[in-house]
């Protein structure tokens, strides 16, 4: 895994998102291990790995497609969690929804931080 390539993703979304980025983290879905960030919140870190494993088993139990790529939380205040899956590894990120727009998020930052995160892997 390219470690540098990781904190580059994470540069490139500061630049992308400007004041709108509150908070980012990258870390190994098999043991939660953050490898690059800004900001970090280690406790969210965990409890969003927790999430992410808990959504896959209960989409599964359900019968229901499994989980894509991404998912995002509509959070009070304008605040939104956009939680991207790129094989074994996941980006939670804390964005300010009044700084940038919606469509910017899921148009190109979340489809640029999926490429970065799979370059990364190799």
């Amino acid at each position: 895994m390219n470690l540098q390539r990781l904190e580059q993703v994470v540069e490139d979304l500061r630049d992308d998102l400007g004041n709108a980025l509150v908070a980012t983290d990258i870390w190994a879905t098999d043991d939660g291990t953050s490898l690059a960030g800004f900001n970090p919140q280690p406790k969210a870190t965990a409890l969003f790995n927790e999430i992410t494993r808990n959504l896959i088993k209960s989409l599964k139990d359900s019968e229901f497609p499994g989980l894509g790529n991404y998912y995002l939380i509509q959070l009070e205040n304008n605040f939104s969690i956009v939680i991207v899956i790129q094989d074994h590894l996941q980006q939670g990120m804390l964005v300010d929804l009044s700084h940038t727009s919606f469509g910017i998020l899921t148009y190109i930052v979340i489809p640029k931080v999926r490429e970065g995160l799979k370059d990364a892997l190799g």
